[in-house]
């Protein structure tokens, strides 16, 4: 059976630090903001390339930049594994930056793994994901879920 199903990339701020540092969530960017997989079959792997996403940092910090993700909605939920196993309506993803490989798990649950550590003012990073399709799933409606990316100051 396939499925088509879409996964929207969100960023979120947070910053820590000094109290007066004045960074917004206009600082952060992370553009393009969603990817559709498409039609995806039991045990599939697909993937955006590693250059599909740019996280911008235009704030006058340096970042580190976490990511983690959400369950897949709509119809029966496909729950995302913590360790990019895939399973009966559970699903995998693995983050991966630009020139490198797929190697960060995007967990549900915390704590989250650094996408990019100290990305600095004025500076970007090219990554993407792969998804990891459940061994099997319980019906075919489209799905969708949310990464989000959290910048601290680094």
């Amino acid at each position: 059976m396939k499925l088509a199903i879409s996964l929207l990339a969100v960023v979120s701020l947070i910053v820590t630090g000094v109290p007066a540092l004045q960074v917004s969530a206009q600082d952060i960017s992370n553009t393009p903001t969603s990817y559709p997989f498409g039609a995806i079959s039991a045990g599939e792997i697909k993937d955006t390339g590693l250059d599909y996403f740019t996280v911008t940092n235009d704030s006058a910090v340096s970042v580190n930049i976490t990511i983690s993700g959400t369950n897949m909605t709509g119809g029966v939920d496909w729950v995302l594994s913590d360790d990019a196993t895939s399973g009966n309506n559970t699903y995998g993803l693995i983050a991966g930056l630009e020139s490198e490989s797929y190697n960060i798990t995007v967990r549900r649950t915390g704590p989250f793994n650094t996408l990019v550590s100290g990305l600095a003012e004025s500076g970007n990073q090219s990554w993407g994901l792969q998804l990891l399709a459940p061994t099997s799933f319980s019906d075919g409606e489209v799905k969708t879920g949310t990464v989000t990316l959290t910048a601290t100051q680094g």
